[in-house]
């Protein structure tokens, strides 16, 4: 499996994104702190693009991400779905922003077009 290539901006709203996810539900996890970092380690996601997703907006971070490409997209909603999976509960709040995010990025059309091929 080959890794999709971000930009160290796109990378920062990625990070901002998987920290509100990671607080959604007001419960950190370490399982779900494991997951981000094993993301980080694996999209080469530095102390300076970390600190700079740290102090993005989500409102600005999904509009990064609706500028991605259509993979990158999809790739940022799997990663996403890796931190709600990751301490093995179903939270509503999770899901909310989760499809919150998928809506307003256009993953949704993505998935469901992906869908009817």
């Amino acid at each position: 499996m080959s890794i999709v290539e971000f930009t160290e901006t796109q990378k920062a709203a990625i990070v901002s994104l998987l920290i509100e996810m990671i607080n959604a539900d007001k419960e950190v996890a370490t399982s779900e702190c494991a997951v981000f970092d094993t993301i980080c380690v694996e999209y080469g996601i530095c102390d300076d693009t970390f600190n700079l997703g740290r102090s993005l907006n989500s409102m600005v971070a999904i509009d990064i991400m609706k500028r991605m490409s259509d993979i990158q997209k999809i790739t940022t909603a799997r990663l996403l779905t890796r931190v709600i999976d990751a301490d093995a509960r179903d939270d509503d709040k999770e899901i909310m922003l989760f499809n919150t995010i998928c809506r307003a990025t256009g993953v949704d059309t993505l998935v469901n077009a992906m869908d009817n091929q």
